[in-house]
């Protein structure tokens, strides 16, 4: 299912950017298997409403060692993810992701966009940007896509997928 999608992604994205000649071409399939990639890696990054396996948090120490204010801070891996506040959010992130997993970028954006006026202070709102503007870069919509990853790095510059972002809008230029 995950070839699928992929391909599916790669032909709209090669609708989206096919040029006629040789040397654009090959630029365009570099520029579609970067976004291709980057699909994977926000699926990748993006939190799923349902755990594939439960999972044990321990946490050891050393007696005598000096704690940091910093370290002292309580780690409640549970908290968010039985919140039906936060469920609502990881549904509606995967239901933008699973349009456009399928090729249908224009209703993802749409998607996207939603989630970001519903969940505006959500911690997956960058997740958000990011996917539509990968979207709109999918749709062949340069301007918008980099204007998306310059607004997921400026969001949220500690992100995992800035660098991903940055070589995103060095690409569309």
């Amino acid at each position: 299912m995950k070839t699928g999608i992929v391909s599916a992604v790669l032909a709209a994205l090669a609708m989206a950017f096919a040029v006629p000649d040789a040397s654009a071409q090959s630029t365009t399939t570099a520029m579609k298997d970067m976004l291709g990639s980057l699909w994977g890696r926000l699926r990748a990054a993006t939190p799923r409403s349902t755990a594939t396996a439960p999972t044990t948090t321990v946490t050891a120490g050393l007696r005598g060692s000096e704690a940091t204010e910093s370290e002292l801070k309580p780690y409640w891996r549970g908290d968010r993810e039985t919140d039906a506040g936060s469920i609502a959010e990881r549904k509606a992130l995967e239901g933008a992701q699973a349009l456009a997993d399928s090729g249908k970028f224009a209703e993802a954006v749409k998607a996207y966009d939603g989630f970001l006026t519903q969940y505006p202070r959500s911690p997956l709102a960058a997740n958000a940007v990011f996917g539509s503007a990968l979207a709109h870069a999918a749709l062949g919509d340069k301007a918008k896509a980099t204007a998306g990853f310059q607004e997921f790095i400026k969001r949220d510059p500690q992100h995992p997928l800035v660098k991903d972002a940055e070589q995103a809008i060095a690409a569309l230029k």
